[in-house]
């Protein structure tokens, strides 16, 4: 008599739970947020790093724009952390021109080399002589990279913004040094509360202006801030694709309230991705939190 074999029936399968959609804040925005096609050039999409160090915490970020996306043009925004391995932090964002065919490059550029000139970039807001240094140093490698390619170095022009942290675990404070060229900005986030660390930001907040001061042109118009970190601030360097819709109080405060402390990898990736209408510019952060 022929066996039967029994099987027992397949379990049921575990429901998986749905990640949820990048938050929409404000109005709905017109561009749809997904993948559209691959860029000529090849450049990722999406850049996230993140460390922990003496006293601190770094996330960040760089994300293509939904415009980009959906026209499958390259993202122009870079980013850049290095530590010397002797308690300095390095940390800078940028972002290329969006008129200029090679901006890609100069942002990358900036990025990429900025950590050769760190002996270079000032321990004190007051040294301008410094400052235009280290940012000479960065806008001839920009030059450089625009020879090797045949183009006008104008073609790759860029932002930029760096910070300079020295880590010293057994003080209360840290203080940050900030150099920028162009409308980068950053804040400083102590109590919930945003204060930009290049006092003119505020005065500029509701002027538009085509003007845009851009390495490696603009050497001269090189600027210098500095933040003073206290256990449990945070600092922040973007581009202005993060900076144009925090000039909006729901921007701002839903920020604030998701960046009180260092969230996950995975976890600021989803609220950098945030939606908001006319707003789908590429978006860079570094978040620099005092622990």
């Amino acid at each position: 008599m022929e066996q039967v074999q029994e099987h027992e029936a397949p379990a049921a399968a575990e429901t998986v739970p749905g990640f949820p959609q990048p938050l929409v804040i404000g109005r709905e925005p017109r561009v749809i947020s997904q993948p559209g096609p691959l860029p000529a050039v090849r450049r990722p999409d999406t850049e996230i790093d993140g460390a922990a160090l003496p006293g601190l915490e770094v996330r960040a970020a760089s994300i293509r724009g939904d415009a980009h996306r959906y026209y499958g043009t390259v993202r122009q925004d870079a980013m850049g952390l290095w530590h010397d391995g002797e308690g300095t932090l390095l940390a800078c964002v940028a972002d290329g021109l969006g008129s200029k065919e090679g901006s890609h490059v100069g942002a990358a550029t900036a990025c990429e080399v900025a950590q050769a000139y760190l002996s270079t970039l000032p321990i004190a807001p007051d040294y301008m002589t410094d400052a235009r240094e280290f940012v000479d140093g960065i806008a001839g490698d920009i030059r450089d990279r625009a020879d090797e390619r045949g183009m006008p170095p104008d073609e790759l022009s860029t932002t930029f913004l760096a910070a300079r942290i020295r880590e010293v675990p057994e003080t209360s404070v840290h203080r940050a040094v900030l150099v920028r060229v162009g409308d980068c900005m950053a804040w400083h986030l102590h109590r919930g509360v945003w204060t930009p660390c290049f006092g003119e930001d505020d005065a500029d907040a509701g002027v538009s202006t085509s003007a845009t001061h851009a390495l490696p042109r603009d050497i001269e118009h090189v600027e210098v801030g500095y933040a003073d970190l206290y256990p449990g601030d945070m600092l922040l360097l973007c581009t202005d694709g993060l900076a144009k819709p925090m000039r909006g109080p729901q921007v701002s405060s839903r920020l604030a309230s998701w960046w009180s402390r260092p969230p996950s990898l995975p976890e600021f990736f989803w609220q950098m991705s945030f939606r908001a209408k006319t707003h789908d510019d590429d978006r860079t952060a570094v978040c620099i939190w005092r622990v």
